[in-house]
């Protein structure tokens, strides 16, 4: 039993705003894109990318206009806190709305048999059919 005089255990911590910045990408509950900051990094802030899907291994291949020349594929743009309309991407992918929302973690430029220039998106803690990627 702690005598009055002293202390007992905290019953709190500060908890500091350091989070991973790690690049991902998310599609938010409100059928958006949203780009963090190591994201934005790769592609050196550009308000514009290219956005393919493969629906086998849930993975985004996401590439910039100007150094993946996809034919008929209009690009998806950005706003000024780095959120884009996903509403036609969701429903083109076949992902469920009640899924979201999801995150997909980055996990190579150039990845397997993508376009050269592009870079590759996990779904986070999906284990993919042609090897996987979970640590």
């Amino acid at each position: 039993m702690p005598k009055s005089n002293q202390p007992a255990e905290p019953t709190f911590q500060w908890i500091s705003n350091e989070g991973s910045n790690g690049e991902y990408i998310t599609i938010d509950s409100q059928r958006r894109f949203y780009l963090s900051a190591g994201t934005r990094a790769l592609f050196n802030d550009a308000k514009s990318l290219i956005v393919g899907y493969d629906a086998v291994n849930k993975r985004l291949v996401v590439a910039k206009p100007d150094v993946v020349r996809a034919a008929n594929v209009k690009p998806y743009s950005f706003d000024k806190r780095w959120y884009a309309s996903a509403r036609h991407f969701v429903k083109n992918a076949g992902i469920s709305e009640v899924d979201l929302p999801l995150r997909f973690n980055y996990v190579g430029k150039d990845y397997a048999d993508t376009p050269t220039g592009s870079h590759t998106f996990q779904l986070a803690e999906y284990d993919a059919p042609d090897g996987g990627l979970v640590d």
